[in-house]
């Protein structure tokens, strides 16, 4: 999941708060989309503020407890170590708040497996890929909400 939208400028691009409209935006998307996320029993968010505050209304929307911060996911990232990280994840069934460009790339390297042609993301929006093992090539985008 990309972040909700955020404001424009900030102390520093980390201290970036979503604007009223983006977190009306992220709560009335997990709203319209609780059966589908019904799976979820983690969020995974970079330490930024906008996706932490884009993972709590997450966790609240779903009713979840479980929360991960982890720098793996923050804008300039590296997209191989990312999704690399979520075989320490395997157990579970995590939503990922994180950032453009980071979210297209992995979406393109799991699913591709190589970041020739990410597709963007617009805020707030979720793709459900589906993968047995977190490694490039081996996802299958479900779809996109």
């Amino acid at each position: 999941m990309r972040h909700g939208e955020a404001e424009s400028s900030a102390s520093s691009d980390a201290a970036r708060r979503l604007t009223p409209s983006g977190a009306q935006s992220v709560i009335t998307r997990i709203q319209h989309n609780a059966e589908r996320l019904s799976s979820v029993n983690r969020v995974i968010h970079s330490p930024y503020l906008r996706t932490i505050q884009t993972a709590e209304s997450v966790a609240h929307g779903l009713n979840l407890t479980a929360m991960v911060d982890s720098s793996l996911w923050t804008p300039d990232a590296d997209p191989l170590a990312a999704l690399e990280s979520l075989a320490d994840h395997i157990d579970s069934t995590p939503l990922i708040v994180t950032h453009m460009p980071l979210i297209s790339y992995v979406e393109a390297l799991c699913c591709e497996g190589a970041i020739a042609y990410p597709r963007s993301f617009s805020c707030a929006e979720i793709a459900e890929i589906k993968v047995e093992w977190p490694a490039a090539g081996l996802g299958s985008l479900v779809r996109r909400f």
